[in-house]
């Protein structure tokens, strides 16, 4: 079986960022000094801690359940593809496998880089990398998935 991994590291540098740009806006709520913008400062500095928690918090709090659990994102074997979550597909089913580039959800959020797997009947299936794959490794993990897609589609999964 092969899989996708993440580093460890990786994760804890990122999970140390998102920690940061939080304790940042907890700071702003709490400092002692709100600075000279006058009668405006604490709208100011409620609005960046709003906006610290809103964009990086659940970036912290997934980032940090990941960076203890399994390093695994996606696994294969000859017969299907298996995600973090449990949910499998097999390879005869799959029409084609897309990439899907960081993009921003309708709040406004970040949503990591994902690998898209468009199926026969024309729904598909989002597995997410959770931003926890450097540029290189996410190319690497394409190309694995659809040299593995490319020579197994034909394949039934044995019952």
């Amino acid at each position: 079986m092969e899989s996708i991994t993440f580093s460890r590291s990786v994760a804890l540098g990122k999970t140390l960022i998102a920690l940061s740009a939080v304790l940042f806006g907890i700071y702003l709520i709490l400092a002692p000094e709100q600075g000279e913008l006058g009668w405006f400062a604490p709208f100011y500095y409620i609005l960046i801690f709003v906006l610290s928690i809103y964009f990086f918090g659940p970036a912290f709090c997934k980032l940090t359940v990941l960076l203890f659990s399994k390093t695994t994102i996606i696994s294969f074997n000859q017969y299907c593809v298996t995600a973090r979550d449990g949910r499998f597909i097999p390879w005869s089913d799959i029409k084609r496998i897309e990439v899907v580039e960081d993009t921003v959800n309708k709040l406004g959020q970040p949503v990591s880089r994902l690998y898209r797997f468009i199926l026969l009947d024309r729904s598909h299936v989002d597995m997410s990398t959770y931003h926890l794959l450097t540029n290189q490794q996410f190319t690497d993990g394409a190309k694995k998935l659809r040299t593995a897609w490319s020579q197994n589609k034909h394949r039934k999964v044995e019952k």
